[in-house]
């Protein structure tokens, strides 16, 4: 006699578990048709990009200078007002100020040390670039006074 009421308290659970299994597969189907509307009516969503996910900034903006005229004119705007050279943070934020809001590092750095590598640009010891012309004026004004 154990065994029958045994029996029928698994059959009386599966019947649970098939009604349980039906419900959820109506509220997944009416799911569903909710997805359907919501993507068809809403507005397209914009994912918001981590940091990581988008290592370069904004675009250069249209009709500002080239690179190297942004970077020549910061230093020696700099350089007139008495500063020996830019790092290449204070370049960065000057162009950024100046002429291209959101800029950042890894979009022109490696352009800036190259001009310093094909002497369009002076890079010190110290870090500091220069215009060429103030490395010469500096060097000039040096051998003037070494005499």
């Amino acid at each position: 006699m154990k065994s029958e009421l045994t029996i029928e308290a698994i059959e009386a659970r599966k019947k649970e578990i098939d009604l349980e299994i039906n419900a959820l597969r109506e509220e997944a189907d009416q799911l569903d048709v909710a997805l359907k509307v919501f993507k068809r009516f809403a507005a397209p969503s914009i994912e918001k990009q981590g940091e990581d996910d988008n290592k370069l900034g904004p675009a250069r903006p249209a009709g500002v200078p080239t690179l190297y005229e942004m970077t020549y004119t910061v230093i020696r705007d700099a350089e007139s007002r008495g500063k020996a050279g830019l790092t290449s943070r204070e370049i960065i934020d000057a162009i950024a100020k100046q002429y291209w809001p959101g800029l950042r590092r890894q979009q022109v750095l490696p352009s800036i040390y190259t001009f310093a590598k094909q002497g369009r640009l002076n890079k010190s010891k110290d870090g500091r670039f220069r215009s060429p012309a103030a490395l010469k004026n500096n060097s000039t004004s040096d051998d003037a006074e070494a005499e």
